[in-house]
């Protein structure tokens, strides 16, 4: 007697794949999420900083003519935006065979669920290049690229650091030598911006090993906050996450921060800026918000970055679409916040 076993009947049977599409990939956008965004007013982003010398005397003999003027010194300060895009492509046959399959129940909409793979990847890729963008054409400047925002060195804005001193961020290193962090350097850290600017940093971003390497210098006293406070604002941490601090300042992760540095900064001037979009004649594809993949203490969450929903020219059975934005990320004071580098 012939047995229906599972062989003999394996391949009549329907494959149901399971409703949710599971992604591999880590695309987190930390630092996109955490800083003031604001649309920009020009076509450049400009602004004065103003120079000064807090040296000199201000006596002067009783009953003396004046014969000393002094005056700070207006110059300004140019970035201009980026240029950023991604794109895709689907068929039209593949679309039809996703929605006529309707399972996985994720891929029943095979365009949105391109666009939705398309926006992380993008959000990700200026994630990563606020922090290390080489500043050329059409690139970011990136917070820590040679002349970026936060060096102490090099042209930042237009503005030569040799020229003006206190446009210089503060670093600081070993010459090259990894350390372990310490919660002195940390302190030295604060006290190099209190000198320079008067200020306090309020956010510290590092890599997690560096996240994790703080963590360790309390043992079994480490404190966590299950809240932060930025700028006046209090942001809840995804899912009870609890996340460190050093002196009240919260101390975040985030993966494309490079490593063996801790960044502090000073988020009243440190803004993410954007040229906004604006319609295209023959083109109805509208804007998208940006936003990265889930993770453990903002969790997903959209950011203030939007991209403008390019649907290029049909080729053939292809629909191909393209994702654009004009993004920059800018540093007002640069001598309020601070890299502390070499690490180990």
């Amino acid at each position: 007697m012939a047995i229906a076993d599972f062989s003999s009947v394996s391949a009549a049977l329907a494959t149901i794949f399971e409703d949710m599409v599971v992604d591999q990939f880590n695309r987190s956008v930390v630092l996109t999420k955490l800083l003031p965004f604001a649309d920009a007013e020009g076509k450049n982003i400009v602004w004065d900083a103003n120079f000064g010398t807090t040296a000199g005397s201000s006596v002067l003999a009783d009953g003396a003519n004046v014969s000393t003027f002094n005056n700070d010194s207006l110059v300004p300060a140019t970035l201009n935006f980026g240029t950023y895009s991604e794109a895709f492509s689907v068929s039209g046959k593949a679309l039809a065979a996703a929605a006529r399959a309707n399972n996985p129940d994720m891929l029943a909409d095979l365009f949105a669920e391109k666009m939705d793979n398309a926006v992380t990847r993008l959000a990700f890729n200026i994630n990563k290049d606020f922090f290390t963008g080489s500043g050329a054409t059409d690139t970011i400047m990136g917070l820590t690229a040679s002349g970026g925002g936060l060096k102490a060195t090099g042209t930042y804005a237009g503005i030569d650091r040799s020229v003006q001193t206190q446009w210089a961020g503060n670093e600081l290193t070993a010459g090259g030598v990894a350390r372990p962090i310490s919660f002195q350097l940390l302190r030295d850290t604060r006290k190099a911006i209190y000198v320079a600017s008067g200020l306090m940093p309020d956010l510290i971003v590092c890599d997690p090993t560096q996240h994790e390497n703080y963590g360790q210098l309390f043992g079994s006293n480490r404190r966590y906050v299950q809240d932060i406070t930025l700028r006046g604002q209090r942001i809840v941490l995804d899912g009870g996450y609890k996340a460190l601090e050093f002196d009240g300042i919260p101390i975040i992760a985030d993966p494309t921060c490079p490593a063996g540095q801790m960044l502090f900064l000073n988020t009243k001037y440190v803004k993410i800026r954007q040229l906004p979009n604006v319609a295209v004649p023959e083109q109805r594809g509208g804007v998208i918000r940006l936003h990265g993949t889930a993770e453990e203490q903002l969790g997903g969450g959209e950011t203030g970055l939007t991209a403008r929903i390019n649907p290029l020219a049909v080729n053939g059975d292809a629909y191909p679409f393209q994702l654009v934005l004009y993004p920059q990320i800018q540093v007002q004071r640069p001598n309020s916040c601070a890299i502390l580098g070499d690490l180990q």
